[in-house]
């Protein structure tokens, strides 16, 4: 238990920074559209729940929510691009509402190979953000999550109603959690090595259905752009 304490550190939020310094530019793409480049993107879920829009002055994808009897549904993108540490962030615009979770998530290759983690940015609704990793070892799986989540990390009504950069860096001293250059959380030494991928979703779990008001759907989210580092 003391070992697994050890690997979650906690911080408060710093002085903004540029994590991707001293990095060269190693994936990339702006959503312009019209349509995703296959070269880049794979997709799960819902075909149809993936499209391009304008908001204010930028072209964006967009992860909507498909209506149906149960309203269960993971729908989204993942890069077929993958790395071995770099920074990973994104410009996106949160779901408004709860009942519903927007995510960026850096995953290993191979999941079925321990040790690997999951690490992840959400937007679960109601200005909600949790900075968090999903570890799992020879032991078990692990939660590893900062003081931060659930907390406010951003001013009301900021994550849905503006793009706002979420970024993760993998080094070989663990991982660290930024918005907006800023950072909210780290996990120390997590002894991984296996490749990572970037990716989006929309879903709507079993576990959250009862918090869904289908009314206020369309509650999308928006991701304007993606950069990874090396």
């Amino acid at each position: 238990m003391k070992q697994l304490l050890s690997l979650l550190a906690l911080t408060a939020t710093l002085s903004a920074v540029n994590p991707a310094s001293n990095m060269k530019l190693a994936f990339s793409d702006e959503f312009d559209g019209p349509a995703l480049d296959a070269a880049k993107w794979s997709t799960y879920g819902e075909p149809t729940a993936m499209s391009f829009v304008t908001v204010g002055k930028s072209k964006a994808l967009r992860i909507t929510l498909i209506k149906r009897d149960d309203m269960i549904q993971t729908n989204g993108i993942r890069s077929k691009h993958e790395q071995v540490r770099g920074y990973f962030e994104a410009s996106i615009r949160m779901n408004l509402n709860k009942g519903h979770t927007g995510n960026m998530s850096i995953r290993c290759k191979d999941d079925k190979v321990v040790p690997y983690i999951i690490a992840l940015w959400e937007g679960t609704g109601g200005d909600r953000l949790d900075a968090w990793a999903r570890y799992v070892d020879d032991k078990g799986q692990h939660d590893l999550r900062s003081d931060a989540s659930g907390t406010k990390i951003l001013k009301g009504g900021e994550p849905s109603k503006k793009f706002n950069t979420y970024g993760i860096l993998w080094t070989e001293k663990g991982f660290a959690w930024f918005v907006n250059g800023k950072q909210i959380h780290k996990a120390d030494r997590t002894p991984v090595a296996s490749p990572m991928f970037v990716q989006f979703t929309h879903r709507i779990g079993e576990w959250e259905r009862p918090n869904l008001v289908l009314k206020q759907l369309p509650d999308d989210i928006d991701i304007d752009w993606v950069k990874v580092w090396k």
